[in-house]
């Protein structure tokens, strides 16, 4: 696995000749306990500008941006495709606002850029005239393409959108832009070699424009962490220059030496109570001598300049991203001498009297300075005053709950006295009886506590039903699929809300009927799984390929290449412990079989299944019955390393991507040597993973779920021609005509010629099989009703009864076809 990154962000604004240290513009979180499918290691930074002259609210832009990172962490499959919905979902956002204020002449333009970070890999997707600097010490790209961007977000319907990716090196700098200075491009940004953030920061200032927003983007060696850099402020007094002109080193007034920045700890998130965690940035300890001398650790890990906030997430199992925005600072410590303990009211005269009498001795020379960077005096005194009034109201608290407490026990007491006639059952030692008073109020605190919490869980729940309920009246009501399936899909979010509290058979309704009105826009049909195999499969099984008839079943188990035969009964497929097929030693040599076909009735010895391994070596496996062990005549070039066949009807196709050819043996007479099936055009086919064949149309998928097809041809005026790729056609609301189908990546193909001709396609990820015509149209796809087991499937087949076969791992799962 690819090593991961922890990325520092720094946020560079000047409105007007103004620089801005605080913008809503940038939004930044890290995965949450709980994300949908192939979303749990990706990182998102949304940076989102506004142009026109209607712009977003504070408040209404982080809103947005935390409301489609949610969406985001909510959607399955590729990462591109998560992406593609939070773009759309703020197309639809904006459009939505720009048409409600055309009366009115106002109008909102979103510039837009998304990086999801998946390990040392950053995906990037631009949305209006967006640039982005590629900075690494041997080259500095620059990436910008208008045409292909668009012009933004909320002027139309249609999204457009440029995908971009970026191999990151710690070191490396990726700097964002959505309003850039002309000088960032006339003169190109160079790496700072070892002055990190602040060397880059320096060269955008130098000779900016009045108007820019950007973002820096520092890639180090890491965990996968999101930190944000801020400027660390002066002393109350001091002015504050521009961010520009602010020095890594700042000049004490006592010796007039550059010295760093005072050592402060960085402000926490109070709302969550996370404690900032500065991140490296450069590899320079820049704590001064006299702090070491003073048992001060130093700390090689942040520049003087800058405050680091850790972006994390919280409160269990909800994701709770911090924005970027600044913290109100910390306050500095405030230490007081350990004494002898005082009562609570003396303790609190004591502290107010030394505040406003003592005089303390004046420290070391050595530690003044330190001591001054912790900020003003008048904070001491503040709090001081604020414990001295503390102090006495918790102790008249405290008092008046003791006695209450005394006078609740001293009424039960006399109440258990009238009601038991025998006054010898109240004689209880004293330790029982405060036990007592202690106990009940606890007890009954308790109960209380319980149904206020049930109530309020109730109270939530239908909070989050209600608002469901509203998305689904809404949705109804639209005519745009695409309006349609944003509009369904929030109200899946809304129910997941909902049932976080409670699930009610109400909420359960709404979400099948949600889910109904998806599959009809995505073309899915759902399929009931169950277990097929009584008893399960060994653990050191991986099914890599299936093979299913009437009544059996063929597993190819990839990790010892042999077969295992399952038998149909009453119970389910239970297997034939007496079926041997596999890597077999003799006259010829058989080595792990990595790949079956199921043979037409009548071939050779009566064997029900063929097998084949890397070698050219064929094996025809006998039910009751030894294998038997045969070598495919090879070519004149000899054969590289095959890895697939089919058969059709009694021709055997072999697939041998590394010589870039697919041999032909006409009515499986191996022992003569093959024929190549293409003609003087050879597609490339390195990456070719399977193939299929139906009469004279070879189909071959390509790793990347692409499809080439070849119409073979014997005559010579008319050879044999291939189409690569040859396009997907996917009539689905909102989708387009492609080599490749949105959001899947198949890696298995197969031909069924009942109950009509059909090409099948396995979309792992979602555990999808997807059902085309031979012409590749899109008819439907089947979904598992829910998740069947964790993991991507890994092989399928379906049987002359429509019943269709999944694998994932060592399991096998089938169910009844529509």
């Amino acid at each position: 696995m690819n090593p991961s990154l922890d990325l520092n962000l720094l946020l560079l604004a000047r409105q007007g000749g103004s620089d801005k240290a605080e913008l809503p513009d940038l939004y930044a979180v890290m995965p949450p306990r709980r994300t949908a499918h192939g979303r749990e290691a990706d990182s998102l930074i949304i940076y989102l500008s506004m142009t026109g002259n209607s712009p977003l609210s504070s408040e209404a832009h982080a809103q947005l941006l935390e409301q489609v990172s949610r969406k985001f962490y909510k959607t399955t499959g590729s990462l591109t495709g998560a992406l593609r919905v939070v773009t759309e979902a703020l197309n639809l956002h904006l459009l939505d606002r720009n048409l409600h204020s055309t009366s009115v002449g106002r109008q909102g333009i979103g510039q837009l850029i998304l990086v999801a970070q998946r390990a040392d890999t950053l995906y990037l997707a631009h949305c209006g005239p967006v640039h982005a600097f590629l900075v690494n010490p041997n080259e500095t790209q620059h990436l910008h393409d208008p045409q292909s961007s668009g012009r933004g977000l909320g002027l139309s319907q249609t999204t457009p959108i440029r995908f971009l990716q970026a191999k990151m090196q710690p070191g490396d700098f990726l700097v964002l832009a959505t309003i850039v200075s002309p000088s960032w491009i006339s003169s190109s940004l160079n790496h700072p070699q070892h002055h990190g953030v602040e060397g880059i920061r320096r060269q955008m200032l130098e000779n900016a424009s009045q108007e820019f927003n950007a973002v820096i983007i520092e890639a180090q060696a890491g965990t996968g962490k999101l930190r944000l850099l801020k400027r660390k402020t002066e002393g109350f007094a001091m002015d504050h220059p521009s961010i520009a002109d602010q020095p890594l080193e700042a000049v004490t007034p006592e010796t007039s030496t550059p010295v760093p920045d005072a050592v402060a700890q960085p402000a926490e998130d109070r709302r969550l109570g996370i404690p900032s965690s500065p991140g490296p940035t450069e590899d320079i300890a820049w704590q001064p001598d006299e702090d070491r001398k003073l048992g001060v650790p130093t700390s090689t890990t942040a520049p003087p300049s800058f405050d680091t906030e850790e972006i994390r997430y919280s409160r269990g199992e909800q994701s709770v991203p911090v924005p970027l925005e600044a913290q109100p600072a910390s306050l500095p410590p405030i230490s007081f001498d350990a004494g002898t303990p005082l009562p609570d009211e003396a303790r609190a005269e004591a502290v107010l009297a030394t505040e406003s009498t003592a005089q303390p001795a004046p420290p070391p020379a050595r530690v003044r300075k330190a001591r001054a960077a912790s900020g003003p005096s008048r904070w001491s005194r503040s709090f001081a005053s604020f414990r001295g009034i503390l102090v006495p109201v918790g102790s008249a608290i405290l008092r008046a709950l003791r006695s209450a407490l005394a006078t609740i026990s001293g009424a039960l007491f006399r109440l258990l006295k009238n009601l038991l006639p025998d006054a010898d059952v109240l004689r209880l030692p004293p330790s029982m009886m405060v036990f007592i008073a202690l106990a009940i109020p606890l007890v009954l605190a308790t109960i209380g506590g319980m149904v206020f919490l049930q109530r309020g869980r109730a109270q939530q729940s239908e909070i989050f039903y209600q608002k469901a309920l509203d998305e689904a009246a809404s949705a109804t009501t639209l005519t745009d699929p695409l309006e349609q399936r944003l509009a369904w899909q929030n109200v899946l979010e809304d129910l997941d809300k909902a049932e976080y509290y409670a699930a009610t058979s109400q909420s359960q309704a709404l979400r099948t009927q949600a889910i109904e009105n998806l599959d009809n826009l995505d073309a899915i049909k759902r399929l009931d799984y169950k277990q097929a195999i009584v008893g399960g499969l060994d653990s050191g099984v991986s099914v890599t390929r299936l093979i299913a008839t009437a009544t059996d079943l063929y597993i190819l188990n990839g990790m010892q290449g042999d077969v295992l035969r399952a038998i149909m009964t009453g119970r389910g497929y239970e297997i034939d412990p007496n079926f041997q097929c596999g890597p077999t030693y003799g006259p010829i040599n058989v080595g792990p079989l990595v790949d079956i076909a199921e043979l037409p009735p009548g071939s050779f010895e009566n064997a029900s299944l063929l097998g084949m391994d890397a070698n050219g070596n064929l094996l025809y496996c006998v039910i009751g019955s030894q294998p038997y062990s045969a070598t495919m005549a090879p070519p004149n070039t000899g054969f590289g390393e095959p890895n697939a066949m089919t058969l059709d009807g009694s021709d055997l196709f072999v697939l041998d991507p590394k010589v870039n050819a697919v041999w032909i043996y006409r009515n499986l007479v191996v022992r003569e040597q093959p024929r190549l099936f293409f003609g003087d055009f050879v597609p490339p086919m390195l990456d070719v993973i399977d193939l299929a064949v139906y009469n004279d149309d070879l189909f071959l998928l390509h790793a990347d779920g692409h499809t080439t097809k070849c119409t073979y041809s014997g005559l010579a005026e008319s050879p044999t021609r291939c189409d690569d790729p040859y396009p997907y056609s996917d009539n689905r609301p909102g989708r387009v005509h492609g080599p490749l189908i949105e959001d899947t990546v198949f890696n298995q193909i197969y031909f069924l010629s009942f109950p009509g001709r059909s090409i099948y396609l396995l979309d792992p990820q979602n555990q999808a099989l997807y059902y085309f015509s031979v012409l590749l149209n899109l008819q439907w796809q089947y979904r598992p009703v829910e998740v069947v087991s964790e993991g991507k499937a890994t092989a399928f087949a379906i049987n002359p009864n429509r019943t269709a076969f999944l694998a994932i791992g060592n399991e096998v799962f089938y169910a009844a076809m529509p």
